[in-house]
């Protein structure tokens, strides 16, 4: 379906406006071809007849001198005029007139238009009208010593010049119309193949993810393309500056923060192992508390920053089984005291991924904590591996997450109406996603079997990073 602009009417596209202005100009010259052909086959149709016009009136100038050389009377009909008058597609008239314009044989309906006289043409031509119907007159003098001075007119219809202008014509505009014809799909395919580049350049741009912001290869582009495409280069570098600044901003803001943090979180343990005021204890313990949150915070915007600046670095290989066992390990027992069933499913066997076993480790306690946080008190919550192709998953018996909500979850500090009152600042899942994109994996999201969510983060098969 067509693009709309503003007006709400379809944006005309690059192709039909190559065809526009290549097709507009070919009609508008094949109708002045048009007209022209038939114009020169109109010409030598006129030529053609007056030629013969021409012979009509010479043999009835040679009738009329050989009845004045015999000496007899002109005949206005005879079986000799009539001869030579015939004709299967026109009707003709004709008419002889003296010197002084007197009318001797013929139609008086034909008149005598002015005199006659040319060197180079025997004969002058005229198209005139008879009782409504156009004709071509010919008008030849001839010459005679008893008549000396005296004029042949021969006038006939233009049934026959018409048929002979339409044959010439379609003779020409025929195999012209055919070859159009065949030109129109040629110029179509012609304009498609040209454009190729653009669209291929168009399908590059837009199977890129909004965190593959590499050059685009110059030399590839037609010479027409280079400088669009070194236009776009030249913005994908200030995009990826501006991420870069923004990265180094937020490592270097959670890391400043995260030495006060550790020396507050030290007094605020001072004070409450002081026994002599008991008083203050809860203050002491919200303190802790609101200290514990934002440490886990920072955490989370370092881990974010090093997930960024390690995209597209060569990884190593691990084994997905164990990691996956000893970050499930490391939360039994925060589950055992919630009364939470953490339990591990997964083959013995090594599954070996490659890529950072940090950062992975990094996204699969994400999502187990997130598993923690929403899973009530004696639920259930299941991590497992697959090794083909190798993925990590969390299942929880928790509310579960609406399906209007799957497409937000993974951005930036967004919140779940659900997550109200539970402990989170909504970089979790932001972070599994960023983790997953540095090493060409996959983070969805679904129902369990427990009847909870289920997360699963599956990587390519065998290979985990493609950089």
């Amino acid at each position: 379906m067509a693009a709309l602009n503003e007006t709400g009417r379809s944006a005309p596209t690059l192709t039909r406006t190559l065809l526009a202005w290549l097709l507009i100009p070919l009609l508008v010259l094949l109708a002045l071809g048009a007209y022209s052909t038939y114009r020169n086959a109109s010409h030598l149709a006129e030529a053609e007849r007056d030629l013969v016009l021409e012979e009509v009136a010479d043999d009835l100038a040679e009738s009329f001198t050989s009845s004045l050389r015999n000496g007899g009377p002109v005949q206005r009909q005879s079986q000799t005029i009539d001869l030579i008058l015939s004709d299967a597609r026109d009707q003709r008239y004709f008419a002889i007139y003296n010197a002084r314009g007197g009318l001797m044989a013929g139609d008086s309906r034909l008149l005598l238009q002015g005199s006659f006289h040319d060197k180079e043409e025997r004969a002058s031509f005229s198209y005139i009208s008879l009782e409504g119907k156009p004709l071509r007159l010919a008008i030849l003098q001839g010459s005679d010593e008893k008549l000396p001075g005296f004029h042949i007119l021969v006038a006939e219809t233009l049934v026959r010049r018409d048929r002979l202008a339409l044959r010439l014509s379609r003779g020409v505009l025929i195999p012209h119309g055919a070859i159009l014809i065949l030109v129109l799909p040629l110029v179509w395919f012609g304009v498609r193949q040209g454009l190729r580049p653009l669209e291929k350049l168009r399908l590059s741009i837009t199977s890129r993810s909004a965190q593959e912001l590499d050059d685009l290869p110059v030399h590839e582009a037609p010479r027409e393309l280079q400088p669009v495409v070194a236009a776009l280069n030249g913005l994908l570098s200030r995009v990826r500056a501006a991420q870069e600044e923004q990265r180094r901003f937020t490592a270097d803001a959670a890391h400043q923060i995260k030495t006060p943090l550790t020396a507050l979180t030290a007094e605020i343990d001072l004070a409450m192992s002081d026994s002599s005021c008991s008083c203050a204890q809860p203050t002491y313990r919200r303190l802790q508390e609101a200290a514990a949150r934002l440490t886990h915070l920072v955490r989370q915007l370092l881990a974010l920053a090093h997930s960024e600046a390690n995209r597209g670095n060569s990884h190593a290989l691990f084994d997905l089984s164990e990691l996956a066992k000893e970050v499930t390990g490391d939360y039994l027992s925060i589950a055992a005291a919630r009364h939470i069933d953490l339990g591990y499913e997964g083959s013995e066997q090594t599954i070996p991924v490659q890529g950072s076993a940090i950062l992975v480790s990094e996204a699969m306690r994400n999502l187990v904590e997130n598993a923690l946080k929403f899973t009530p008190e004696s639920g259930i919550i299941t991590v497992s591996v697959q090794a083909f192709p190798p993925s990590f998953s969390v299942a929880d018996s928790g509310p579960g997450i609406p399906e209007t909500e799957w497409p937000l979850i993974f951005q930036r500090f967004h919140r779940a109406p659900e997550s109200t009152g539970i402990e989170g600042s909504g970089l979790g899942l932001a972070i599994v996603q960023e983790i997953a994109r540095n090493h060409g994996a996959q983070i969805s999201v679904g129902r369990s079997a427990l009847g909870g969510a289920l997360f699963t983060l599956q990587f390519q098969d065998q290979v985990v990073s493609q950089s």
